[in-house]
């Protein structure tokens, strides 16, 4: 999870250069048309939202708390939702960037609560003593020096 996140995170931050270029260009077009059009602006947002997602990726990447995943989700649906509210047909690109947003981070939150508590469920059962015997465990491989001197004391 560490490395994916890290990926991530980087791939955020370029993307949130793209986004915020791409979204200068759809507020020049918004303002030579003269129509009242915010896809622009609402385009810089959503650069700004990835900007601070993926910082947030890379800073809590060896966190094993859900406090950054937490945050990344919040701001990435707040900022999708105002960019949901503000797109039109100026700027459709901003629909994929808000999508890829929600998958991100949503879908970032949600992994981390399950490995979560699937890591949670192995140490339980490791921690059961009755498992920690070698010949208990099932486990095929050589015992170690303290098993071995554990099991065959006289």
């Amino acid at each position: 999870m560490k490395v994916t996140k890290l990926v991530v995170g980087i791939l955020m931050i370029i993307l949130s250069l793209f986004i915020f270029f791409e979204s200068m260009a759809a507020g020049f077009v918004n303002t030579i048309e003269n129509k009242g059009n915010t896809s622009g602006s609402a385009g810089v947002i959503m650069a700004i939202g990835f900007l601070a997602a993926g910082i947030v990726y890379i800073a809590t990447r060896k966190l094993t708390s859900l406090g950054g995943d937490i945050a990344n989700a919040i701001v990435l649906g707040l900022f999708g939702i105002i960019g949901l509210a503000n797109s039109d047909k100026v700027y459709q690109d901003l629909l994929v960037w808000i999508i890829l947003g929600f998958i991100i981070g949503f879908g970032f939150l949600i992994w981390h609560i399950v490995a979560k508590k699937t890591n949670h469920k192995q140490q339980r059962n490791n921690n059961n003593p009755q498992n920690n015997n070698y010949y208990n465990s099932g486990n095929n491989d050589t015992p170690t020096r303290a098993q071995y001197r554990q099991n065959h004391r006289k």
